[in-house]
């Protein structure tokens, strides 16, 4: 008799928990504007903006524009935020193609990554379209000066059939080398390789290749060259 009072209490405990909770759950939503709408409602109206709405970008552009002008007068932002966005395209291009044979360093690392991301499925990145790029960082010290520009953009994902809107962002790194002599001993960024046999140049001051003994010819010159590109 007992047992059987104590569970009708516990059933009756339950109920009133989920009613609260239930309770709880609709002044928030109405509070947050959702009112009359379900959890499957509020779900895909989430996904639908997240299909819609640009990524958005912090943009440094007012703060390091002028310092980046003032160090490098002959600079054209504009020219090299193009060359960022061309970049970008390339990649997008190879991996569609599966293919990073002319892509090196940092650059062909991203694009194999996306490669292996959707390895055995066929995708397409159709009406890209680019919304935005901007200046997002600038450093600059006795070796290298580098500017980040980030760029949001959008395109029809198409995985074996199946088509879904997609809005993304990236990070390019672009460095320009001012002093070799500063530049750390054991730097790897800078994505130069070996023409003869491939391998990386792991110094600036090398003037052969450590692994088949060619000479190379140093590919950064004074221009400002994309290095890295990563998603976030």
């Amino acid at each position: 008799m007992y047992f059987l009072i104590g569970v009708i209490i516990l059933i009756v405990f339950v109920i009133g928990i989920y009613i609260y909770i239930k309770y709880r759950i609709r002044n928030v939503l109405d509070g947050a504007g959702f009112s009359g709408m379900n959890l499957k409602d509020i779900i895909d109206e989430a996904r639908l903006e997240d299909q819609e709405v640009p990524k958005s970008l912090a943009s440094m552009d007012r703060i390091y524009l002028k310092q980046i002008e003032k160090d490098f007068p002959d600079i054209h932002i504009s020219e090299l935020k193009r060359k960022a966005e061309t970049i970008l395209m390339n990649c997008f291009q190879a991996i569609e193609k599966k293919d990073s044979s002319s892509l090196k360093g940092k650059i062909k690392s991203f694009v194999e990554e996306k490669i292996l991301e959707y390895q055995g499925k066929n995708v397409s990145f159709g009406n890209f379209k680019i919304h935005n790029t901007v200046i997002s960082n600038y450093k600059k010290d006795k070796a290298l000066a580098t500017i980040y520009f980030s760029i949001s953009f959008e395109y029809y994902l198409n995985t074996n059939g199946k088509e879904v809107k997609t809005q993304d962002r990236v990070k390019l790194e672009f460095i320009y080398v001012i002093d070799e002599s500063e530049l750390p001993q054991d730097i790897t960024v800078l994505g130069i390789h070996c023409p003869n046999c491939g391998s990386p140049i792991t110094n600036l001051g090398y003037k052969s290749c450590s692994y088949c003994g060619s000479q190379v010819q140093e590919v950064i010159g004074r221009v400002f060259t994309c290095n890295d590109i990563v998603s976030y």
